[in-house]
């Protein structure tokens, strides 16, 4: 792989972690208007997705050749992880279901190995115990915690990789906006279904709820989804998992800035074992290149 395509590629993922890690405090701003999970997810999907299709139509953005593979990953790839992560926090803390969320590069890693015999590199496996060590540091909380919760937070980890994993193959050669575009309306119908089913539907009928859904739809989920994607073409899901553990490091930074929450040691030791993983992935490839 080119250099210079390997570091858009990162460039890409840091951009995508960057954008995820809004959405703990998007979502938070959001409940706080009384809305609920189902209800909040259907209109950030549906504004997500109406902004995209605007984006494929002026911009002629070419659709898949075959559309069902890519329905079928929002259906049974995208949507169950995005509202698995929110089961879990009725169970467990933020920091625990992050420390189990974050579990998914080993996954991602283990699937590759195991469906195409992508075996992970020294510098990927490296990698990969930092970022993990680093999320273990600054999340986990000393306690007992309900095997509920937690067989869910492993869950949670497992179907993001299994998501991942299977949207590099499904997304291999398909425009990045029209591929996110389409995913992003099947992941709407379903948390339309359920808002409807759990009597949570809402209409945004105030400027704060109105900024804070556009703020969830569009630097929470187009940008952080479009560029995930567009980081796994270049490369791979493997590198791009790992790369992404930066999230929880950055959401802690935001909280720290915007919600007055004070960083520890741990937090800040953490945080730098998660640098460092991003920092080896992407000076390995510069040092084989020079």
């Amino acid at each position: 792989m080119p250099h210079n395509a390997r570091g858009r590629g990162i460039l890409l993922a840091l951009v995508s972690s960057a954008g995820f890690s809004t959405l703990g405090l998007f979502a938070k701003f959001v409940y706080g208007q009384g809305f609920s999970v189902a209800g909040t997810l259907a209109w950030r999907f549906t504004l997500a997705a109406a902004f995209l299709w605007i984006v494929v139509v002026a911009a002629r953005r070419p659709l898949p050749k075959k559309l069902w593979p890519v329905l079928l990953l929002g259906l049974v790839g995208f949507s169950p992880q995005a509202g698995l992560y929110f089961l879990t926090l009725r169970f467990l803390d933020p920091g625990i279901t992050s420390v189990l969320l974050y579990t998914y590069p080993s996954f991602v890693v283990l699937f590759g190995f195991a469906l195409w015999k992508k075996r992970p590199t020294r510098i990927q496996l490296a990698a990969l115990v930092l970022s993990l060590a680093g999320c273990v540091v600054a999340f986990w909380r000393s306690g007992s915690y309900p095997a509920a919760g937690v067989a869910l937070g492993v869950a949670v980890g497992i179907s993001y990789a299994a998501y991942l994993v299977a949207g590099e193959k499904v997304l291999a050669g398909v425009d990045s906006i029209s591929g996110t575009a389409l995913v992003m309306t099947v992941a709407a119908m379903v948390y339309w279904i359920a808002a409807i089913a759990s009597g949570g539907v809402r209409l945004p009928d105030t400027g704060a709820a109105i900024g804070g859904l556009a703020c969830i739809a569009l630097l929470a989920t187009v940008v952080p989804i479009v560029t995930l994607f567009a980081s796994m073409g270049l490369i791979g899901a493997a590198d791009t998992s790992l790369v992404s553990t930066l999230e929880p490091v950055l959401t802690i930074a935001l909280s720290a800035v915007f919600l007055g929450e004070r960083l520890g040691a741990a937090q800040l030791a953490g945080a730098a074992l998660v640098l460092a993983a991003v920092l080896i992935l992407a000076l390995s490839e510069r040092k084989k290149a020079a």
